[in-house]
């Protein structure tokens, strides 16, 4: 098994500017985005912001990886399937806005899953950025990294009608659009879940607050961020409020896979409702434990996230998935980073990147 590192302080030091210390990369993640019916009469639709975090111009790739438990390798091979700035690198979407985006920079892409992909899709956005224009100009291709901030609201979108203010005019007030949403932070490449960290715990995360009742519904998700061959086995421990476990269960999660267990309670774990009507204040915690790959230098890289949402209203709450460990936050922020503490780090090495940005055939 080869030498494996949490290079995250390495990454903010060295890597990233000042301004854009946490959640910045070269590749970022956002877990979910949709434009789906779903329950309780919901719509569900996904904005995403871009920011230019870098000191040069950039142009940025977005992959959907759609959901369905599935392998997505092909899908993600063809770039005729992606959304990127300039039709000449061969993207099947173009929009120009994704293209020298000046430093300091945002772009906003409402509604981007509707507007991009259609209707009835669902899945997670997977974003490159790299120096604009440099996509088929490096050896090898794939343009020169650069680092973004993204940010996302899922949100569900309703039309009510409002009040009459004069009801003797012999109209109707027109419908207007009414969202209830969450903010969901995209997630840079190396908050991934590694299963050979598991002596520091960075194969394990937590999820609190999870609820299944009258008023609130929880979905869980995981994202297969590792390399294209590369598939993965995650335990999934459900506890009560009070600490019993209550179901324990393995998720088989494909090459590239997305996939969402909406009513996590009853879909993932299976609980019985005759036996256990409602369930409030759970956790659930999930280890990432084998991986199944045909890759020569495989690199297991799991994203799990989580969502509740209000019955009534369709009002979610993201829930970020976190690791029990700590971070050497003082030597991040105060630079703080004693000898004891940049060998506990192993320094000399670097956290894997599981992907680069797939390519034109043609080229």
């Amino acid at each position: 098994m080869r030498v494996r590192c949490l290079a995250l302080l390495a990454l903010m030091l060295v890597a990233a500017p000042a301004a854009a210390i946490f959640r910045a990369a070269d590749l970022v993640v956002v877990p979910v985005v949709a434009s789906v019916p779903g329950l309780n009469q919901s719509g569900w639709h996904s904005d995403v912001e871009i920011l230019n975090v870098d000191s040069v111009a950039i142009d940025v790739m977005i992959i959907l990886l759609p959901t369905g438990g599935f392998s997505n390798t092909l899908w993600f091979d063809n770039i005729a399937n992606h959304l990127g700035g300039r039709s000449s690198d061969g993207f099947g979407h173009v929009n120009e806005v994704l293209k020298d985006i000046p430093p300091g920079r945002s772009v906003i892409l409402r509604d981007i899953v509707k507007k991009t992909w259609g209707d009835g899709q669902k899945g997670a956005l997977l974003l490159f950025a790299y120096e604009a224009g440099s996509l088929m100009t490096t050896t090898p291709p794939g343009g020169k990294p650069r680092l973004i901030q993204v940010t996302s609201r899922t949100y569900d979108l309703d039309f009510v009608t409002p009040r009459d203010e004069d009801p003797d005019d012999g109209k109707d007030p027109d419908p207007v659009p009414v969202t209830y949403g969450q903010q969901m932070p995209g997630l840079p490449w190396y908050y991934y879940m590694d299963m050979f960290e598991t002596a520091r715990g960075f194969n394990t995360v937590t999820f609190t607050g999870i609820e299944e009742s009258a008023d609130f519904r929880t979905a869980i998700g995981f994202v297969n961020i590792s390399d294209r061959l590369t598939a993965l086995e995650a335990e999934c421990i459900l506890k009560a409020a009070d600490g019993t476990e209550l179901k324990k269960t393995t998720v088989f999660v494909a090459a590239l896979a997305h996939q969402q267990f909406d009513l996590a309670v009853r879909s993932l774990f299976e609980l019985d409702p005759k036996d256990h009507p409602e369930v409030k204040g759970a956790t659930v915690t999930i280890s990432l434990k084998n991986a199944q790959s045909s890759a020569a230098d495989p690199t297991p890289a799991l994203i799990v996230y989580g969502s509740r949402i209000d019955n009534r209203t369709n009002d979610p709450v993201y829930l970020e998935q976190a690791f029990a460990a700590e971070l050497p936050w003082d030597c991040v922020f105060n630079g703080k980073c004693g000898t004891a503490t940049a060998a506990s780090l192993r320094l000399p090495w670097q956290r894997p990147h599981p992907l680069r940005p797939p390519l034109p055939v043609s080229r």
